[in-house]
């Protein structure tokens, strides 16, 4: 029964960092634009350091988070289930977490904006 309530409780939440994501999609999009020259209403300097970090970063742990969640729940549905694979999910989501978060991170000091 516990194991029920904690897919329930992942499934909710996969659902909730879907929101999330396309939240931060649209505003990459709009800080994107208005880096080569429209939307004028976000100033140029704060609409490039919500896209390269404060926008950029978060959508990396949240779609590393997500593929990750539906990736269990996919193998929950054809019956396989180990707390290895739960645990093995976890450092490859961290893994991938830091080396691209790490890698946006380097582009923004790499080019000093």
């Amino acid at each position: 029964m516990n194991t029920e309530r904690a897919n329930k409780f992942l499934v909710k939440l996969n659902r909730i960092i879907c929101y999330i994501m396309i939240a931060l999609v649209v505003g990459i999009l709009i800080t994107g634009y208005r880096m080569i020259g429209y939307f004028t209403f976000i100033p140029r300097g704060l609409s490039d350091y919500l896209h390269r970090i404060y926008l950029n970063i978060p959508f990396i742990v949240l779609f590393i988070v997500h593929t990750l969640l539906s990736v269990r729940a996919a193998l929950m549905r054809k019956q396989i289930k180990s707390v290895y694979l739960d645990i093995l999910f976890i450092f490859v989501g961290l893994a991938f977490a830091v080396f691209f978060s790490y890698f946006a991170l380097s582009l923004v000091i790499f080019f000093r904006r």
